[in-house]
């Protein structure tokens, strides 16, 4: 990724290997996409060769519950679900959190 992409990612683990990642969206990059490069970078993974989002979840309503028009909500919407093997937390503020661990932990 470069610094002109809309997801920014960032490995909570040195050196790149598998772990927790925190990474945002802006806008101009959907909720679900950035779920799945959050997830793919979490795991190791390639992004298109993840299993399909649709999948796990109606990709379209994420998406569209998460870029609502702002100025109406009463306060931020968040959704929480598994994939890829890992626990994924996704916010309407443009936060992703991915935890590989959390999802087999319990």
């Amino acid at each position: 990724m470069t610094s002109d992409d809309a997801t920014s990612m960032e490995n909570e683990e040195t050196g790149g290997s598998a772990g927790p990642v925190r990474a945002t969206w802006d806008g101009s990059t959907a909720p679900s996409t950035a779920v799945v490069e959050a997830v793919a970078r979490a795991t190791g993974r390639d992004p298109l060769e993840m299993p399909c989002l649709y999948d796990v979840l109606d990709v379209d309503a994420l998406d569209r519950m998460l870029t609502a028009d702002r100025t109406r909500a009463l306060g931020t919407v968040s959704v929480s679900f598994t994939y890829g093997e890992t626990y994924v937390w996704v916010d309407s503020a443009g936060t992703v959190e991915v935890d590989p661990d959390a999802a087999t932990s319990g």
